[in-house]
Parts: C-alpha cells; sequence; structure tokens
C-alpha cells in the first residue's frame, strides 16, 4: 500500500502544487496530496472580500486572487444554478442564500461587506442530520427540518448512522471541540458535511424539544464533571500528529 504525504497549504501558491507533482512522479510509493479526512462535502469556491480593513495591500496579501472574479467559471465548477451563497464563518443560517440565478448573486454578493463568502455547491439532500456533538466522541444523531427548524427521531440505517456518527468524530477531533454540532445532507447514502464550526451551539429547550434537550444537559454534566475530577494537561506544543 503506498504511504500518503497530506499537505498543509495558506499563502503559499507556487510551491504546493509543484512538490506535490514532484513526489508524484517518482513512482517511489509514495503519494503526495492535499490533506483530507475522507469526509465528503460540497464543491466550495471562496470568494474575495466584497471589501477590506484597512491596510490590506491588494497585490501582496491577495496577489492569488483572479480579477474580475470569473463567475461564469465559478457556476459551472458547483454544477450550475442553483448554488449556496453563505459566510464563511456564520452559524445560525444567518447570511445563508440559494441562488438561482446571476442577478441574486451579484445582489447578495454585493451586500456582503467584510464578511468572507464561500459559493457551495447545492446538495438537494433525501435526509438532513444535525449532530450535538460533545467530547470529541459523544454524539447525538438527530434528523433535522432546516425549513421548519424542527428537530426529530433519525429513521437512519444502522451503516449510514455509523458513516454519520464515525464522520462527525473525526471533524470535532480535527479541530479540537470538545462542543459543537455538524450538519449533514445525505444524497444518495452520503452525507455530505454542510456545517461543522459551530462550538457554542443551541441547546435551548425550545429548539430542541424535551427528549434531545436533556440529552444535551446530562451529557454536558458528564463530560465537565470528568474534566473536572480529570483535568488534561496543559499544552506547551501542538502536533499535528493528533489529527491522524
Amino acid at each position: 500500500m503506498d504511504k500518503k504525504i497530506g499537505l498543509i497549504v495558506g499563502r503559499e501558491w507556487s510551491m504546493p502544487p509543484k512538490f506535490i507533482e514532484e513526489v508524484n512522479r517518482r513512482n517511489e510509493g509514495v503519494i503526495a496530496e492535499f490533506a483530507k479526512l475522507g469526509i465528503a462535502s460540497p464543491k466550495t469556491v471562496v470568494l474575495p472580500n466584497k471589501e477590506y480593513i484597512p491596510g490590506i495591500i491588494h497585490d501582496e496579501s491577495l496577489r492569488n486572487l483572479e480579477f474580475p472574479v470569473p463567475w461564469e467559471k465559478h457556476i459551472d465548477y458547483l454544477g450550475g444554478f442553483p448554488v449556496i451563497l453563505k459566510d464563511a464563518h456564520g452559524g445560525g443560517w444567518k447570511q445563508v442564500y440559494k441562488i438561482n440565478n446571476m442577478q441574486d448573486l451579484w445582489t447578495h454578493y454585493n451586500e456582503s461587506g467584510l464578511l468572507t463568502m464561500i459559493l457551495q455547491e447545492f446538495i438537494q439532500w433525501d435526509n438532513y442530520i444535525r449532530c450535538m456533538c460533545l467530547d470529541q466522541s459523544d454524539i447525538l444523531v438527530m434528523k433535522y427540518d432546516p425549513n421548519n427548524r424542527r428537530y426529530l427521531k433519525h429513521d437512519l440505517d444502522q451503516a449510514l448512522y455509523d458513516r454519520i456518527y464515525g464522520d462527525s468524530v473525526k471533524l470535532v477531533k480535527a479541530l479540537g471541540y470538545d462542543m459543537n454540532t455538524a450538519e449533514w445532507a445525505v444524497r444518495d447514502g452520503v452525507p455530505y458535511a454542510i456545517d461543522f464550526m459551530n462550538p457554542a451551539p443551541d441547546m435551548d429547550i425550545y429548539s430542541l424539544g424535551e427528549e434531545f434537550y436533556w440529552w444535551c444537559i446530562t451529557h454536558l454534566a458528564d463530560m465537565c464533571i470528568s474534566m473536572a475530577k480529570n483535568p488534561r494537561q496543559q499544552l506547551t506544543e501542538f502536533r499535528w500528529n493528533q489529527l491522524f
């Protein structure tokens, strides 16, 4: 079996693809690729901000951006309309728009100001799941109706349930979140990670309903009591090997 090198990329642009090409060209039994967790996710394009804070030097900090924005190319890559336009750092379904044409896209993008917006493939789901994740391994899998904002008991088969549970664990361990929600749009039996960076999830009884609310209360108490009795050692350095 080939060994793998996972490359995490920041601002650099010329080095990463050529490095990957060079490693793979040598046929040494080692494959280089951009780092992934093996989790399905919608095709995504990060857009340049509509506006930037003072001090951003466009021809340096933003030198890897295409201008003007190649809107048609992005839409083609995402599979055509409809697409989702949303705030990359948002939550609670704020600044999330289902876009059906270019005019709608430009209108909402032009209103985004300093927000970093992403364009995302629209997943027409057969099932929608939200998971409450505690302690990086304690996962409550719930069916969620995003149109009416209500939770229901899930009706997943065991294999799909196990995959969603396992993928949720992978995400929170990679992110280092002890409390989080992960949302999954299921299409043709495949769960796509839609939203998974919410370390302050809504646990209100009027949102969750009584059964799920009490699960959160009791399991959160279990986690916090355990952490108080068995405090984790303060990290003095950070290592990537915990993610793999």
